[in-house]
């Protein structure tokens, strides 16, 4: 009796050692990062909303380690995908820079740097199967986010024509049923356009927040991109009624992805893929509804548009139900990827890993300073995060903005040249940031990227080229 109670003692062992944790056990755990575009992450009842949005994700954040307080890279697409998936902030990876061909003198965006290393690409060259399946021009292959990607199943669409949250999760399950080899682990990148406008969500999904409404306006809302532009300046003016209304049709589009990514989450339980994988749930960037003022993203560096969900699961579920409070940027997925898997790699992330070991989720310093950037749209600007603070700064009017977090999380009272007191050297610190990143830039000088024409038609069409 004694022999059998040691050997099943062993087994028991050898159990939990090979199970499925990280990189422990025979086979590396599959990957899985699903970023929704312009989610909002108080928009998200497991995030305090007091909407139900998005049940299945809400579940899924129940059964996962959520982080409260995640800040990104930057508030529009591109540079913000390529910081997730190089550990990189946007003036180190360079993607999505204006710059003009010097042939023809037609605008373009810049592509990510040939000295910036990809997630992907390490994970190609760890033995993985590497997919991605993206919707919008940003993700145009010339712009470089195709880097390592074995499968790179792109649809350029435009706001009111890409494909749907069920057709992505139908190409996953499909790939993930017919084509993945079995004996390999596997990448797979999910890209979810829908709560981008146009706002058009399926009217029973629309219907609980737009019930109340007895105004004038349908959907969908696609303001043309003259329209927008004068609704961010304020010349075109909605009643709050209305605004409450376009506000209701976002959170029908976040409802529709969230309808298809429990199918995805289905599939994946049904298939024994769901525990064998680290699952990451994040978005690009938010969505600003009037908060300051103006509408939609790509203007700013305020909370509404830098605040994103970030969920993270961890193979077999480990520490699952544990909640991060203190901030983290974008720029930490890649290296916590890695670290998770414990793959040595020549990616030199600027973000610091969440995770130190397999299945082991660190505290991130609270101190730790963070920045976010928007170099493409209007005057550049720059925002650090350093504990309570966050400083926003106008590169070209050096126009300087202070916000307490922890009493003014709305960023209504700017506390520069106020008798309030906040730390004087984050000045000192940040225009020494700013100055370094400005040399740095003037330096590198990218070239556009060579895009389909197809592509540079439809961001003429979204305002992004001239």
């Amino acid at each position: 009796m004694k022999n059998k109670n040691i050997l099943a003692l062993v087994f028991a062992l050898f159990a939990a050692l090979t199970g499925w944790s990280c990189s422990r056990g025979k086979q590396k755990p599959n990957v899985i990062l699903i970023v929704i575009d312009t989610v909002r992450k108080d928009h998200l009842s497991c995030y305090g909303y007091n909407r139900q949005t998005m049940p299945r994700i809400d579940d899924f954040a129940k059964d996962a380690v959520r982080f409260d307080d995640a800040i990104a890279a930057s508030p529009w697409t591109l540079p913000s995908i390529a910081s997730i998936l190089t550990g990189l902030y946007p003036h180190n990876h360079q993607a999505g820079y204006a710059g003009k061909d010097p042939k023809t003198n037609q605008e373009g965006l810049t592509y990510l740097s040939q000295g910036a290393i990809t997630l992907t690409e390490v994970l190609f060259q760890n033995q993985y199967q590497t997919v991605g399946i993206f919707q919008s021009p940003f993700m145009d292959p010339g712009l470089g986010l195709n880097r390592g990607f074995e499968v790179y199943n792109w649809e350029p669409g435009d706001n009111m024509q890409t494909r749907s949250a069920s057709e992505v999760s139908d190409l996953a399950m499909e790939w993930l049923d017919k084509t993945r080899n079995k004996s390999q682990p596997f990448f797979l990148v999910l890209h979810y356009f829908d709560p981008h406008l146009a706002y058009a969500p399926p009217p029973d999904l629309a219907l609980p927040f737009t019930l109340k409404y007895q105004g004038k306006m349908k959907p969908p809302f696609n303001p043309s991109e003259p329209e927008l532009e004068k609704i961010q300046k304020g010349q075109i003016k909605f009643s709050k009624e209305d605004q409450s209304f376009i506000e209701g049709l976002y959170n029908g589009e976040l409802n529709y992805v969230d309808f298809a990514i429990g199918r995805f989450f289905d599939y994946l339980k049904f298939a024994n893929l769901y525990d064998q994988s680290l699952i990451i749930l994040t978005s690009d960037h938010g969505e600003e509804f009037w908060d300051h003022n103006s509408f939609e993203h790509g203007h700013s560096l305020y909370q509404e548009l830098l605040q994103v969900p970030l969920i993270v699961r961890l193979p077999g579920g480990e520490n699952k139900g544990l909640v991060i409070k203190e901030r983290v940027s974008q720029v930490d997925i890649a290296g916590s990827v890695l670290a998770c898997l414990r793959i040595e790699s020549l990616l030199r992330p600027n973000g610091k890993s969440f995770i130190s070991m397999p299945g082991a989720v660190v505290k991130p310093m609270a101190s730790r300073a963070i920045i976010a950037e928007l170099n493409r749209i209007g005057d550049p600007l720059q925002a650090l995060y350093r504990n309570e603070y966050k400083l926003i700064l106008n590169r070209t009017t050096a126009k300087i903005q202070v916000y307490n977090l922890a009493v003014d999380p709305q960023e209504k009272n700017n506390l520069f040249g106020k008798k309030e007191a906040f730390p004087p050297e984050m000045v000192d610190q940040f225009k020494g940031v700013a100055a370094g990143i400005a040399k740095q830039e003037s330096e590198k000088k990218p070239l556009p990227a060579k895009l389909d024409p197809n592509t540079i038609q439809k961001l003429k069409a979204l305002g992004y080229l001239k």
